[in-house]
């Protein structure tokens, strides 16, 4: 099943075909008119919640319920209008997506976690003390910072070149979505915490980076954390055998797969919720495979590219790309 965020309410939407369903609201036609529930309404808010986490947090009842909600409206029900009068059924080409994260959740990105792109990255320069940077940055198990989930952007978003930066990156990337509260969980338990699945795009500005207290500020930026189109919720999905890619202006970049993760989703699960609670929603990032630009460009000792062309421009367009997960396709443009 594809969870996506949509509207101006921001409500939990089905993906199917080429229309979103409103999750909540169909399960309330679902309940009326096939069971003798007294308040559909009411008992709608509470099995399919029509916002994210609370639907995260009901688990597979709200999977469940969903399921039978677009069963109904796609094959028996006379229409798709809802208990109230309202649309449940929109289009896909005009409804507007958001990136599906919601209010406090935190988006937990893995640092160095492909082994080809922190390669690529010390092969391409001269720097001594950049290699052994990068030499650190991958021993010593896993490592992350945070993506701030109110500086996202999803599939068709234009996305803003900062002011402060010549030289933005992108770098296709797997997210998980967490589906239950816990804390000090153990690497073999940690795949029964994965809800569900999206696209992530990391983009960065890779001026004067500084592996310090600092970092964040080249991963930060308004619609500088990609995520989306939806959440692809399914049981029988290896999380470490899911298909990547990334295409800039249609030539290919990157071609990875979360298989080649040096610390894998359970290792950093374990890792992230040792003293510190995960809850429904939060999102680990896989880190990103060899072929982003910085690790496709020489750069000189003093840390300069004498050719910058495989950074990105205002105009370029961006796809990551999962045959899982679909498309998340965004434009460049200058900030201003």
């Amino acid at each position: 099943m594809k969870i996506a965020v949509f509207g101006p309410a921001r409500r939990v939407g089905i993906a199917h075909e080429s229309s979103i369903i409103d999750a909540n609201g169909a399960y309330a036609k679902f309940l009326a008119e096939t069971t003798e529930t007294v308040r559909a309404t009411e008992y709608a808010a509470a099995v399919v919640p029509a916002y994210l986490n609370a639907f995260i947090e009901e688990g597979d009842r709200a999977i469940a319920g969903a399921q039978a909600a677009v069963d109904h409206l796609t094959g028996q029900a006379e229409n798709a209008i809802g208990i109230h009068g309202e649309q449940l059924v929109f289009d896909l080409d005009e409804v507007e997506l958001h990136a599906p994260i919601e209010g406090p959740s935190r988006v937990f990105a893995a640092l160095a976690n492909f082994a080809d792109h922190m390669q690529a990255a010390a092969a391409n320069t001269g720097d001594e003390s950049a290699k052994a940077t990068i030499a650190k940055l991958q021993a010593g198990g896993p490592k992350y910072f945070i993506k701030d989930a109110r500086c996202t952007s999803t599939d068709g978003d234009e996305v803003r070149y900062p002011a402060r930066t010549s030289l933005l990156d992108y770098e296709a990337e797997i997210a998980v979505i967490i589906g239950k509260k816990g804390r000090d969980i153990t690497a073999a338990d940690v795949q029964s915490y994965i809800w569900g699945y999206t696209l992530a795009n990391d983009w960065s500005v890779r001026d004067n980076v500084s592996f310090g207290p600092d970092f964040q500020y080249s991963k930060n930026f308004d619609t500088g954390t990609g995520l989306g189109p939806w959440i692809v919720v399914d049981h029988s999905v290896d999380p470490h055998a899911i298909a990547l890619a990334c295409k800039v202006n249609g030539e290919t970049r990157q071609d990875g797969n979360t298989d080649q993760m040096i610390n894998d989703f359970y290792a950093l699960g374990a890792w992230l919720s040792r003293d510190l609670t995960l809850y429904p929603g939060d999102m680990i990032l896989s880190g990103t495979p060899k072929g982003t630009a910085v690790d496709s460009s020489q750069r000189l000792d003093d840390g300069t590219f004498p050719d910058d062309s495989k950074f990105l421009r205002p105009g370029d367009v961006v796809e990551v790309s999962s045959p899982l997960l679909g498309t998340l396709t965004n434009r460049i443009v200058k900030a201003g």
